[in-house]
């Protein structure tokens, strides 16, 4: 069968995939082999559903945010919501309601939703010079992709999309500022440390992130009900594997990253502020406008506000 994994080669992100599609073949007694292939061998990265949709991949991952050109703003949800919810609940209503959700919008797709992975939260914003308010997103050229691509245009900064690989050479060349691509562990993994100066951490920009574990739905269709089980369980237990694994990966790669040279430090706390006042606003104002955001996000809100009604936080 043939699979891809939307992130770079060689990155934290597609070794766990490797991991989870290793451990399939086993399970599966060899009935089930996907040799890994990262990012723009099958299909252009980022692209990874209509190599899903035309039947070019059997399985993919990738970030739903990718889609909001044929979804509209309701994907981005899927993948992180701006001072939403933390890995856990995340992973939590994606299971209760999220993947419902998710195959409802892509009816049109041939595509299943087995289940996906869960990772930490990102870096609030990696750059080559220092920031110390709002006022120091004006005039750069970033690169990232989801609701805060909107916010730091609004504030006043030039974004665009790209892919790692893209990234890192729109850095090296100075065509770009700054950008945001995963947690510290990933970005150490891609080297990113080579093209900037400055790491900002933070949660709220994004709280985590889930991947999906995409199939093609007449791939999905021919197995039986025991491999359909196997794969959805299993897919479970490499989400928490790989939320784990990049915990451990991110502990590790700070103290690492300041060892080449990077400033790694916490986001002023003016420019959080900022983002999640104008994500408010966004969000209110898509939930106003757009019947499908308007119910996922409430989905979201509910079960954010019931579990932190409980625990305060998961």
């Amino acid at each position: 069968m043939v699979a891809q994994c939307h992130a770079g080669a060689g990155s934290t992100f597609c070794k766990g995939v490797a991991e989870y599609q290793a451990n399939l073949e086993i399970a599966s007694g060899g009935r089930l082999k996907m040799p890994p292939h990262s990012g723009g061998e099958i299909v252009p990265s980022m692209v990874e559903l209509d190599g899903i949709k035309d039947g070019v991949l059997d399985f993919a991952t990738t970030c739903t945010m990718y889609w909001m050109d044929r979804f509209g703003p309701a994907c981005n949800l899927f993948t992180f919501q701006i001072a939403g919810l933390s890995p856990t609940e995340q992973f939590f209503w994606m299971q209760n309601e999220g993947l419902a959700f998710l195959q409802e919008m892509c009816k049109d797709y041939n595509v299943y939703f087995a289940g996906g992975f869960e990772t930490v939260p990102e870096m609030f914003i990696s750059t080559k010079k220092a920031l110390k308010s709002p006022a120091d997103i004006r005039g750069l050229k970033l690169r990232t992709a989801g609701d805060d691509g909107k916010i730091f245009t609004e504030m006043g900064a030039s974004v665009v999309t790209l892919s790692t690989e893209e990234t890192y050479e729109s850095l090296m060349r100075g065509v770009i500022d700054g950008y945001q691509l995963s947690s510290p562990g990933y970005d150490y993994s891609v080297k990113m440390y080579e093209v900037v100066d400055y790491m900002y951490l933070g949660p709220v920009r994004q709280p985590q992130e889930w991947q999906p574990q995409m199939w093609n739905m007449k791939t999905w269709n021919s197995f039986p009900d025991d491999m359909k089980k196997m794969i959805i369980e299993m897919g479970k237990a490499a989400a928490m594997n790989y939320y784990r694994f990049m915990v451990n990966s991110d502990l590790a790669a700070i103290p690492a990253l300041k060892a080449k040279g990077v400033n790694v430090e916490f986001i002023p706390q003016s420019i959080a502020d900022e983002m999640v006042s104008r994500a408010a606003k966004l969000y209110a104002d898509r939930s106003a406008a757009d019947p499908l955001f308007n119910k996922v996000y409430t989905s979201i809100q509910n079960f954010k506000n019931i579990v932190r009604g409980t625990w305060q936080r998961m």
